[in-house]
């Protein structure tokens, strides 16, 4: 099992949109996947679940009032998902910075491929407990000057977590998302955030078109619309160099 935290300090850089459709990749691929919404927005339990839901959360499992298995909900084939709660900023993480690692480490999880957590826009409390629980850390960022000034930041924090609450964290790559090609500073920005920060960032990147409201509108991933996009494709090869540098190139499950 890889767990990967989607995440950066800064909102509205695309994060639960990648969650989304990464794990909906991969399960497509035959990986078993689970995904675990932290965000207190719960947009990405939104993508799955439609209405009104009442059953077990994040909240609900981390507070003991649901067992691990009510709180895993069937979504789609290899497709599972803990969703979020509002009520999750209630929860006292201090000195519980590992109760996540603790339920996802379960060994009913055992045959999961991945775990994908869906951050909140900030290093929250509930953040660093994904922090604590990941192997790996997927930094999104959209090709604007606050967010690529922010990079340089983000990666000291998460160096800091790693020398004092999970060793065994890594960074995979910094992917650039949203990117609009008829924007002359955003290629200025695109090229900036290759030149600082080298191999680090994916080889992949996504752009924005109609594509991405149209599935968050109706709910759903990008592949489930009726027509192949551009971003679609820039999704896949995303997905293909993930399993890439996780040296999964060569077989699933």
């Amino acid at each position: 099992m890889k767990i990967i935290s989607i995440a950066n300090r800064k909102g509205g850089v695309g994060k639960t949109v990648i969650s989304a459709n990464l794990t909906y990749e991969l399960s497509k691929m035959g990986y078993l996947v689970l995904m675990v919404d932290l965000d207190s927005q719960c947009d990405l339990s939104k993508i799955y679940v439609q209405g009104d839901y009442e059953g077990g959360s994040i909240f609900h499992l981390l507070r003991q009032q649901c067992s691990l298995d009510n709180a895993c909900l069937e979504v789609g084939e290899n497709l599972y998902l803990i969703p979020g709660s509002r009520d999750i900023v209630h929860f006292d993480f201090r000195g519980s910075e590992g109760i996540l690692l603790h339920y996802l480490r379960n060994e009913r999880l055992e045959e999961v491929d991945f775990v994908i957590i869906d951050h909140p826009p900030a290093l929250s409390e509930s953040a660093l407990a994904g922090f604590v629980a990941s192997d790996e850390v997927v930094v999104v960022s959209d090709a604007e000057a606050f967010s690529v000034a922010n990079l340089g930041q983000l990666l000291d924090d998460l160096a800091h977590i790693q020398k004092v609450m999970n060793r065994d964290l890594h960074i995979l790559g910094i992917l650039v998302n949203k990117i609009d090609h008829r924007r002359k500073l955003t290629k200025v920005m695109v090229e900036e955030v290759y030149n600082s920060f080298g191999n680090s960032v994916f080889r992949a990147s996504v752009g924005y078109d109609s594509a991405i409201p149209t599935a968050i509108r109706k709910g759903v991933p990008v592949r489930k619309l009726a027509w192949h996009s551009r971003v679609l494709g820039q999704i896949r090869h995303l997905t293909k160099e993930v399993i890439e540098r996780l040296g999964m190139a060569n077989g699933n499950g």
